[in-house]
């Protein structure tokens, strides 16, 4: 337009140049401004996604109920049936809350405890007797630094290795009827006081080096007058390499309780925990070999609830897993206890354990479990195919444990969030 105005002397050619520049001056700005919307929509967009790398909160939990039936419970010759307390996996709740330092280093709060399913008691000892005892986050109670450069730090209440090796390696799919964990309360390398999850505890997890995680720590124990009586040690590591996986740990617990009770003042239970498994297409193949020994106390004998009792026994376990498709799987598990001490045998244990978890969500899961734990005649100690939690609400004093043989059926449902 401008230009047919000049061509036609409608303005002069001053006029032009000063129209055409103010036009062009009208365009720089608008192009200006325009770039400074966009640069503060960026800015806003990078603020929010720094605020968001920073932190995140997640809650987390398990729970699982169900109904039972087993012969020879109670502590003698009694059948049981009722409603059960975290039949399968431990129930619990848990928040994180992590924060991103930089590009390699995070840290992160974990505060996790246990719940009844039954009466709603939270803490510790509620998924046993149905009543809080003690600590609310008994689970876990932490912090850690984790970097995937130079590895991973954690300080304060949590578990060790001891517990993430028995549940990677236990063919049950089953953490509390006819698995490994009863079979550990029973021989002494499990427990949530000491020997596999500990308070005051500093716990190292080195990064992989070609599949090979090392993994060590020590729980400050202390009693008056001496902070190093009742330290616990551990050293272990896994192996990763394809479908096979490999795990080693060795347990130094001193545990300041037992039958009769002690100070710890000198190591109460010593383990040595060995497992593999190798996975070939659906089916999951797995063994293990346990050593505990308790050199302290050679007047007590094996507990269900005490693993500060005499522990001298060799545990082996071997197990499978199929999957049939993505959400149906069965599983199977035979473990032999050994008992070394004087009593020739008579505490040893045999259980067979089967089980079929049907998942159709991604959260949700349904199974049914059958155990049967094979008994000597005079056995001294008992044992249960249940962990030592309750199955009677209205019977808390009384442990499902007897020293006769035992054997059960479990039905339930499990929910992960």
């Amino acid at each position: 337009m401008l230009e047919i105005l000049l061509e036609k002397g409608v303005i002069t050619q001053e006029e032009f140049d000063k129209k055409l520049k103010k036009v062009a001056d009208a365009e720089e700005i608008r192009e200006f401004n325009q770039a400074q919307d966009v640069r503060k929509a960026t800015q806003a967009i990078e603020q929010r996604a720094e605020t968001e790398r920073k932190f995140k909160t997640d809650i987390y939990g398990v729970v699982s109920a169900g109904y039972y039936q087993a012969s020879n419970m109670k502590g003698g010759t009694t059948d049981a049936s009722g409603m059960s307390d975290q039949p399968k996996g431990n129930n619990r709740i848990g928040v994180r809350v992590a924060r991103e330092l930089d590009a390699d280093v995070q840290a992160m709060v974990t505060l996790e405890s246990n719940f009844s399913a039954r009466t709603g008691a939270i803490g510790r000892d509620s998924g046993a007797s149905g009543a809080n005892n003690g600590a609310v986050f008994d689970r876990e109670a932490n912090f850690r630094l984790i970097s995937k450069t130079y590895g991973t730090v954690i300080l304060g209440r949590g578990p060790n290795l001891q517990t993430e090796l028995s549940g990677a390696f236990d063919s049950r799919e089953n953490w509390n009827f006819g698995g490994l964990k009863p079979i550990g309360r029973y021989t002494g390398f499990h427990s949530a006081a000491g020997v596999n999850r500990a308070d005051k505890m500093i716990r190292y997890v080195s990064p992989s080096f070609a599949g090979l995680k090392f993994d060590v720590g020590v729980s400050f124990g202390g009693i008056p007058g001496d902070e190093e009586q009742g330290t616990n040690y551990y050293a272990g590591a896994r192996y990763k390499n394809g479908n096979f996986e490999l795990g080693y740990n060795h347990i130094e617990a001193k545990l300041s309780y037992g039958s009769p009770a002690v100070i710890p003042s000198a190591t109460n239970n010593r383990v040595d925990f060995l497992a593999a498994k190798y996975s070939i297409d659906k089916l999951t193949l797995n063994a293990g070999y346990v050593i505990t020994r308790n050199p302290l106390l050679s007047t007590a004998t094996l507990s269900t609830t005490a693993p500060g009792g005499k522990a001298d026994t060799d545990t082996y376990f071997v197990g499978a897993v199929y999957t049939f498709v993505p959400t149906l799987s069965a599983n199977l598990g035979w473990y032999q206890v050994k008992d070394k001490t004087s009593t020739n045998g008579a505490n040893d244990v045999r259980m067979v354990a089967t089980g079929v978890m049907w998942a159709p969500y991604k959260d949700w899961s349904f199974f049914v479990d059958y155990a049967a734990a094979d008994r000597k005649a005079g056995a001294t100690a008992a044992f249960s195919i249940y962990d030592a939690w309750r199955p009677d609400t209205n019977a808390a004093s009384t442990l499902a444990a007897g020293k006769t043989n035992q054997s059960g059926v479990s039905v339930g449902a499990m929910y992960k969030f």
